[in-house]
């Protein structure tokens, strides 16, 4: 049974056609990416899975169970987490007090000496007002609140969007750890080094579908990076 699975997917803004008939399947401990340019409708697959989008038609189940009637919130409660671009950390809470903030959100919340067994930088600076901290630590902070939550599928919107190098591979790190305890993760990334270090399997969408998709060796060997971003694969480390 599939973790997350999209059955042509169509989602509109006012009169704009935005998705037009995604199929995704997405299994427990598998990383998928997303690549495609801006504007190709990338974020709005997020937030149409999570129910954030005006208006979606198509199939969305989640271990099974359908979630196109769900309110967000429900979808949440049930497992379902999306990190989006803006979501950062309150600034005035402490690092714990900002997980403990997610923790009263979940009946089954992960406790923060857990967390800190996948993030343990942040224990340096529990007791520190998140806003204080970097834009690099502030992102880990808004994925340990992900974590506290226990999601089961993850979502990522551009998660190292304006990190430093470090701190890019470190979010690589941490999502293949979390892959590894079976959470499900969907990325979307316009760092390919990393989508191609860290994906089990790419989906590269344009216009609103899915154009190709395969594994980060066939993706290299078959030239997709160049026919649908124009990047060089000698260009990648």
């Amino acid at each position: 049974m599939a973790a997350l699975e999209l059955k042509d997917i169509h989602a509109y803004y006012g009169k704009a056609h935005i998705l037009q008939g995604i199929d995704l399947k997405l299994e427990t401990g598998r990383i998928i990416g997303i690549l495609g340019r801006n504007g190709a409708g990338k974020t709005t697959l997020l937030r149409a899975v999570m129910g954030l989008a005006p208006r979606v038609m198509g199939g969305l189940t989640l271990f099974g169970t359908s979630i196109e009637t769900m309110p967000t919130d429900a979808r949440a409660r049930a497992g379902l987490t999306l990190m989006s671009q803006d979501m950062r950390v309150f600034p005035e809470l402490s690092v714990e007090d900002n997980c403990r903030t997610a923790a009263l959100t979940v009946n089954d919340p992960m406790s923060f000496d857990e967390v800190l067994s996948i993030i343990p930088e942040l224990g340096d600076h529990a007791r520190r007002p998140a806003g204080r901290l970097s834009g690099g630590q502030q992102q880990l902070v808004a994925i340990a609140r992900s974590l506290t939550v226990r999601c089961k599928v993850l979502m990522l919107d551009e998660p190292t969007e304006g990190l430093m190098p470090s701190i890019v591979h470190r979010i690589g790190e941490i999502v293949r750890s979390l892959a590894e305890r079976s959470v499900a993760v969907l990325l979307v990334e316009q760092n390919v080094d990393l989508t191609l270090s860290t994906c089990t399997h790419l989906h590269f969408l344009e216009k609103g579908r899915i154009v190709a998709e395969g594994a980060p060796d066939k993706v290299r060997s078959e030239g997709m990076l160049e026919r649908y971003l124009g990047v060089h694969s000698g260009a990648l480390h």
